[in-house]
């Protein structure tokens, strides 16, 4: 096992071109980064440390994009055609085995998840199966831990403000069919719209856009000075 205080050495010592430069592939479904519970910064699970209250001193804003989970689709859809019947099953079970492993009652479980984003009043068209496993990857990965951590701190009568970010700019990086995405609302958090295309955020911007960066950064800004939006 690595001395950390070896590993602190050696990360402060590194070039910083060389850590940015790291590629870290997490597990299927999972992200690369989370909590390490070190007893000091982090001293226990962040959930039962809200469920302890220990953040009700302090008001949170927090919120998801409508399309949060697009990454987990895309690679696996076709862009013109949709989802099929076959790679929809495919991913919800590759999605089940990755995060649960071979459970007792796996097949219950698959099935149900299948049920639950089928749209019924739709469920032949191939659009409508790409629109149901975003919105599933998006569930599981950032609506319901956003909407359980904002419902804990709630509980304790903290203020707690919640958006759904629906928008995003047009680009030719992202599939037509995709709504927004993790991270699309960055650009309007920090006024892009206003200045224009940049490497980073390169976007067709029009006068709507602007706007809506003007509201955001209302809402952020007032967050950050008053506590309220």
């Amino acid at each position: 096992m690595l001395d950390t205080t070896d590993l602190v050495e050696c990360l402060r010592n590194k070039n910083y071109k060389e850590l940015i430069q790291q590629t870290i592939t997490p597990a299927t479904y999972h992200i690369a980064f989370g909590p390490v519970i070190d007893g000091d910064v982090i001293p226990d699970d962040p959930q039962i440390l809200m469920e302890q209250g220990e953040f009700l001193n302090y008001d949170i804003m927090l919120g998801v994009n409508q399309g949060e989970g697009l990454k987990f689709v895309d690679g696996i859809v076709d862009n013109e055609d949709g989802v099929s019947p076959n790679d929809f099953d495919f991913s919800v079970s590759n999605f089940v085995d990755n995060l649960y492993g071979y459970p007792e009652g796996k097949d219950t479980l698959r099935e149900t998840i299948k049920f639950m984003y089928t749209d019924w009043a739709d469920k032949e068209n191939p659009e409508t199966r790409r629109k149901t496993l975003v919105a599933l990857f998006t569930d599981h990965q950032w609506v319901a831990p956003a909407v359980a951590t904002a419902d804990l701190h709630a509980q304790y009568g903290s203020p707690t403000y919640f958006y759904a970010f629906y928008h995003h700019c047009q680009s030719e990086m992202k599939p037509s069919w995709a709504d927004s995405a993790h991270g699309d609302e960055v650009p309007y958090v920090f006024g892009i719209p206003m200045i224009g295309p940049t490497e980073l955020f390169n976007c067709n911007f029009s006068k709507n856009d602007v706007m809506l960066s003007a509201v955001v950064m209302t809402y952020w800004t007032n967050f950050a000075k008053t506590g309220y939006v």
